[in-house]
């Protein structure tokens, strides 16, 4: 008996792959990824729809603020508007150089929880958003309380520098003298109004070296492009 020949033939096709073979289904090249909206990316657009740096500036101050990171701190920072109304709570009658002091401390700590409520509620709802369309009228019903609030205790402020600053040299810590403010009241008003001086000073030199980073940004971006 002669053996048999066996012919084998080639398939022309690939065989399949891992993910084929076991039934995965795999996602399509062609799909967009989906959208995202991290910080990064809205600085990116802020900076492809911005007309010039200053225009740059805002958006991206306005893109800080409604961060995630914003939110957390405006939630943290409840917590001195609390104390402040504690404070003026407890030494309410044990200032008698000027009794408007701890008044000053109870109602801007008041106002400011307020506003820090309602502004962390608004980060929050913009935040997890799902419609735009939807969120514009009440967005803009809680920026003008907002504005409304804060005009008031930026008022109610310098009214306490005025109280607090004027009366510096001559406060006393004995209750026996018509100077008297007890030391924890007056003292705690006195460094609030300096470190919010502070902060604001800070936040004014951030936002001119934010200025001047976009300017030079810019600058270079227009000397390149023009070769």
């Amino acid at each position: 008996m002669e053996p048999k020949e066996t012919q084998i033939t080639m398939d022309s096709n690939p065989p399949p792959n891992y993910a084929a073979a076991m039934g995965i289904q795999q996602s399509q090249d062609n799909e967009s990824p989906p959208p995202y909206n991290t910080l990064v990316s809205q600085l990116q657009r802020a900076k492809e729809e911005s007309s010039n740096p200053g225009d740059y500036a805002l958006r991206v101050c306005a893109i800080m603020c409604g961060s995630i990171f914003i939110t957390v701190l405006f939630a943290i920072s409840s917590a001195i508007p609390i104390t402040m109304i504690v404070i003026g709570a407890i030494y309410k009658d044990e200032c008698t150089i000027d009794s408007r002091i701890p008044i000053w401390l109870i109602v801007s700590g008041a106002f400011s929880l307020l506003s820090t409520v309602i502004r962390t509620s608004q980060n929050c709802y913009s935040m997890c958003k799902k419609r735009e369309n939807q969120e514009n009228g009440q967005y803009k019903k809680k920026n003008f309380l907002v504005s409304i609030i804060e005009l008031f205790i930026f008022v109610w402020f310098i009214c306490g520098n005025f109280w607090v600053y004027s009366v510096k040299s001559v406060v006393s810590d004995d209750p026996l003298s018509g100077n008297y403010c007890h030391s924890t009241c007056y003292y705690f008003a006195f460094w609030i109004i300096t470190i919010s001086w502070i902060f604001v000073g800070l936040f004014c030199c951030c936002c001119c070296c934010l200025l001047g980073l976009a300017g030079c940004g810019a600058g270079i971006a227009s000397l390149f492009s023009s070769k």
